[in-house]
């Protein structure tokens, strides 16, 4: 067993391995530790500890980034003054109580507070603690924690941020007390999804590999590759070609046969939640994704409008041309334009690839709504078990972003909840209740035009049966204009029916307008049980369960992606 001076010389000695490289993204690192000293141990051993895991970070590849902690006495304050020395980035506390003080010591650490409503979380029933334990693990990216390894004494400590970070997927880099010098990286994704914490404990002791390994440069980069932090940080809202915009083919053809949905105004911001730097941020990000999506799916959908129209359109020059023989180059040359000006819609979409870039752009700005809601009531937007990287690029934006600022008072509360509810339960019930209200109008009107043609096709057919038997029977021959209007609802009609099922099959109308339906109801439900009620962890509650179905919806969305392409002749 080692003494306390070699424990204080390996825990000085950076780790061997890579150099400095610096490249990864802007992280969030979360941190959690013990407070009591007689599970501390020798303050010094583990400030020597925290400094070689700080070496290890920028061994790995780790720049700018920001550290979140509770700034307690104890482990909290050591880590705070390690990171405020490495220069890494600045430090924002989340403390459990309104009334909570910056402990001695911790003077000129933090950049910027949170206060939570303890309280009030009280009062609902739940752990101010534990509240504000995941507050820190909501959005971060790595949590480093000192720990015995032992389960906790209560709720909300130090084996709580353990166990939170694993269920979201955040790998933990562990300096257990008494062995500081031995950093150790668990992984979470070498747990079983239904793994249970005594289970795990259990493991720990165990040190069973991969699930905990001895943290090596290599490891840990290896780690935050996984979570997207070395992808390229995203261009956002990115502008499409001007002469693209000019699109407004499906605009129209929505309004003409879906109508207009009942208004919906709603409710903005408050005020003081539109100063905080970090939302400032998110609702730009989201602004401009949100544009950028609308503008790809407006182009793509005309496209796809397009092509329909010219389907139909070749079938009725096609018929012209039997009814009156002498049109017959013309209507030919009107074909050939029709399919030149169909092959160049065609060609577009694909070298632009823009089924694929709808459906990349339409997920992000989902992302990043998601993730403001999210920020506003410090939660994670990724479902537990899932890869941080799945939102990537809503988590980067997110992590610029860090935790909103300033105390949480029931006033705030009350304020930020309400708008919270409203942009992600209310008014997205009311978004998907509309848009089901307008695609069942069209693919319903589309029906019945298919269902009209189909109808005039028999007619035509019986009656040029009828007439044929008739006048043959008397030695006559049927009009030549009753077999040119045979031969033209034999063109147009199928053409008709092609173009609704392509419609249907590419945007899914009738689809969309049932699980819009579906997904309003769902929401409603949530909004309605939220009734009389102004307290956080309620509110969180809710938004989880609604971020839920969104993420599903989403994900359905995303899967139809590849349906979505455009194909020649519609």
């Amino acid at each position: 067993m080692p003494n306390d001076v070699e424990l204080r010389q390996r825990a000085a000695a950076a780790p061997a391995g890579v150099a400095e490289p610096a490249d990864l993204f802007y992280a969030q690192v979360a941190f959690a530790g013990h407070n009591r000293s007689e599970d501390l141990g020798d303050p010094e051993l583990i400030a020597a500890g925290l400094e070689s895991a700080v070496r290890l970070l920028k061994q790995a590849g780790l720049g700018p980034a920001r550290l979140v902690t509770g700034l307690a006495p104890g482990a909290d304050l050591l880590a705070a003054n390690v990171w405020k020395a490495s220069g890494l980035g600045p430090i924002q506390a989340v403390f459990p109580y309104l009334a909570d003080e910056v402990a001695e010591g911790g003077e000129g650490l933090m950049e910027v507070g949170t206060w939570l409503n303890g309280a009030a979380t009280e009062e609902a029933g739940r752990n101010p603690h534990l509240a504000q334990t995941r507050w820190l693990i909501g959005a971060a990216d790595l949590l480093i924690v000192v720990w015995t390894g032992e389960h906790a004494r209560g709720a909300g400590g130090t084996a709580d941020a353990v166990r939170l970070a694993l269920e979201h997927d955040i790998p933990v880099l562990w300096i257990k007390p008494g062995e500081p010098a031995a950093l150790q990286l668990i992984r979470p994704e070498h747990l079983d999804d239904d793994f249970g914490f005594l289970e795990f404990l259990e493991q720990l002791w165990l040190e069973r590999e991969p699930l905990v390994r001895p943290a090596t440069p290599e490891l840990l980069r290896e780690a935050l590759l996984d979570l997207g932090l070395g992808d390229a940080e995203p261009v956002i809202g990115e502008s499409l070609p001007s002469r693209l915009r000019s699109w407004r083919t499906f605009a129209r053809f929505r309004r003409l046969l879906g109508g207009r949905a009942p208004p919906y105004t709603p409710i903005p911001p408050p005020a003081d939640l539109e100063t905080q730097r970090g939302f400032t941020e998110l609702s730009a990000a989201h602004a401009m994704a949100d544009q950028a999506a609308s503008a790809i799916g407006s182009v793509h959908r005309s496209h796809q409008v397009i092509m329909l129209g010219v389907t139909i359109l070749v079938a009725v020059a096609s018929s012209i041309a039997t009814i009156w023989p002498a049109e017959k180059v013309l209507m030919a040359t009107l074909e050939l334009a029709l399919a030149i000006g169909a092959l160049l819609v065609w060609l577009d979409s694909e070298r632009a690839d823009r089924h694929q870039q709808w459906g990349e752009a339409r997920r992000l700005a989902e992302d990043l709504r998601l993730e403001r809601v999210a920020w506003v009531l410090g939660l994670s937007s990724v479902p537990l078990g899932a890869s941080l990287s799945r939102t990537h690029a809503a988590r980067c934006v997110r992590r610029r972003a860090g935790l909103p600022e300033g105390a949480f008072t029931q006033a705030r509360i009350a304020a930020w909840g309400a708008w919270a509810m409203e942009e992600l339960i209310a008014g997205q019930a009311a978004y998907h209740r509309n848009q089901a209200i307008i695609n069942g109008r069209i693919s319903h009107r589309m029906h019945l035009a298919e269902n009209a043609s189909f109808a005039a096709l028999l007619v035509i057919l019986s009656v040029f049966v009828a007439t044929a038997l008739g006048m043959g029977s008397f030695g006559h021959e049927e009009p030549h204009w009753l077999a040119s209007a045979v031969g033209v609802a034999g063109s147009i009609v199928p053409a008709i029916a092609a173009a609704g099922l392509a419609l249907e099959a590419t945007l899914a109308l009738g689809e969309q307008a049932l699980r819009g339906q579906a997904l309003s109801r769902r929401l409603d439900g949530v909004i309605a049980g939220l009734a009389g009620t102004s307290a956080l962890e309620h509110f969180q509650a809710a938004a989880k369960q609604a971020i839920q179905l969104q993420r599903a919806q989403e994900d359905h969305w995303t899967e139809g992606t590849v349906r979505r392409r455009l194909v020649r002749g519609g």
